[in-house]
């Protein structure tokens, strides 16, 4: 249950947010132009914390005046295997009656029976579309990246979270 808190608490920050910086700890080195959004890391890490989750790090940056956002977390989450992470992930964001209207697409979950294992998805969120990503970790270690854009540049902010997303490890 602390993972679905997790992400709930994650996506709605991270998702219903416009707008932050963060401390070190992702290794993610933002697109160019983009820059450091201190409210937006900040408004994730409390929404985490409110939901009673761990936070140990967060980061966001972005290109406000062209729509363009991301946000990464790391969390301690629960114990659990990373496939029944994922499940819980993926389930959260459409339960949690706070992300109303959130859709989720091309869902890629990580193989059964392993200790560690990647989650990625797509999703939209009117006025919002992006992408997710979580590197989940048997321990209950949780690293967490949502990168989303508005409709003002919507080809330019995906071909930057696309490279963004695809630099985490």
């Amino acid at each position: 249950m602390a993972v679905v808190r997790l992400v709930a608490a994650a996506a709605i920050a991270v998702i219903g947010c416009r707008a932050s910086e963060a401390g070190p700890g992702s290794g993610l080195t933002p697109p160019a132009g983009w820059h450091a959004l201190p409210s937006l890391a900040t408004a994730a890490t409390d929404a985490a914390r409110n939901a009673g989750i761990k936070v140990e790090g967060a980061e966001a940056w972005g290109e406000p005046a062209r729509g363009c956002y991301a946000a990464w977390m790391g969390l301690a989450g629960g114990k659990a295997a990373p496939e029944a992470l994922a499940d819980q992930l993926v389930t959260s964001l459409s339960a949690e009656p706070s992300l109303a209207g959130i859709t989720v697409r091309d869902v890629v979950k990580p193989a059964a029976g392993a200790a560690a294992g990647t989650l990625s998805l797509g999703f939209t969120r009117a006025p919002y579309t992006g992408t997710l990503r979580a590197q989940l970790v048997k321990d209950g270690h949780v690293a967490l990246l949502a990168c989303f854009w508005n409709e003002r540049e919507p080809v330019a902010c995906e071909t930057a979270c696309t490279q963004l997303v695809g630099s985490m490890k």
